[in-house]
């Protein structure tokens, strides 16, 4: 009986770990599958929370990131889009999609800080009337 108890000790911690491993991919599935369904609805502030939930489970899961930034963007909250493509760059670098939304982001922010004018070449903070 000592034998079989000292076998399976060391051994129970790792089964209880991947159950616990595995019971997270499911709920961390399911949050997924409900957050995509959301967004596809156009109900951003469900998916984003959804999506924050999984990052609380597994805050490496750079596919998160990328889909929380979409999110943000949808909603015009342009700065949490950037960070969270720039943190799904992070985690996966060589991720040409991730590269590619963190990238437009920042690009439309740099073209909306730029002072519109219109077709005359008149400045279009101009006000005055001639």
């Amino acid at each position: 009986m000592t034998i079989r108890l000292l076998f399976w000790l060391p051994i129970f911690p790792l089964v209880v770990l991947g159950c616990a491993t595995s019971q997270n991919q499911a709920t961390i599935e399911q949050y997924n599958q409900f957050a995509v369904r959301s967004a596809k609805l156009q109900l951003w502030n469900e998916a984003i929370f959804r999506w924050q939930h999984i990052l609380e489970i597994e805050p490496q899961n750079a596919k998160t990131y990328n889909n929380l930034g979409v999110a943000y963007e949808a909603l015009g909250k342009i700065d949490e889009a950037i960070e969270a493509y720039k943190r799904a760059t992070e985690l996966d670098p060589d991720n040409k999609f991730y590269r590619f939304n963190y990238r437009k982001c920042r690009l439309h922010v740099q073209r909306s800080r730029m002072k519109p004018s219109d077709a005359d070449g008149v400045d279009a903070t101009d006000s005055s009337e001639s």
